[in-house]
């Protein structure tokens, strides 16, 4: 009895790291969200983009982008034709 009460533990903690903690996801005090990105900009970015939730960096001013891959959602830089990252001006 004492071994199924363990091994029904050890299972549940196992299992535990399948589930993604909910509420968590992507909270980089850092990333400040931008309503729209500006029509200059937006002419500059490369294709393959998600430009519907853009936040802006912080740190260094530089445009992140909302990627959904295959095992993660995380923000990274949004790049331009020429594979630079995107930044702005940050206001003093």
């Amino acid at each position: 009895m004492k071994n199924l009460v363990l091994l029904a533990g050890v299972a549940a903690f196992g299992l535990s790291g399948c589930v993604a903690p909910s509420g968590v996801a992507n909270m980089d005090p850092n990333l400040k969200t931008r309503a729209t990105l500006p029509p200059e900009v937006a002419e500059t970015v490369a294709p393959g983009q998600d430009t519907s939730d853009i936040r802006v960096d912080a740190r260094d001013g530089c445009l992140m982008y909302r990627h959904t891959g295959p095992v993660e959602t995380t923000y990274i830089p949004l790049r331009n034709k020429k594979g630079r990252a995107i930044c702005i001006k940050q206001d003093a």
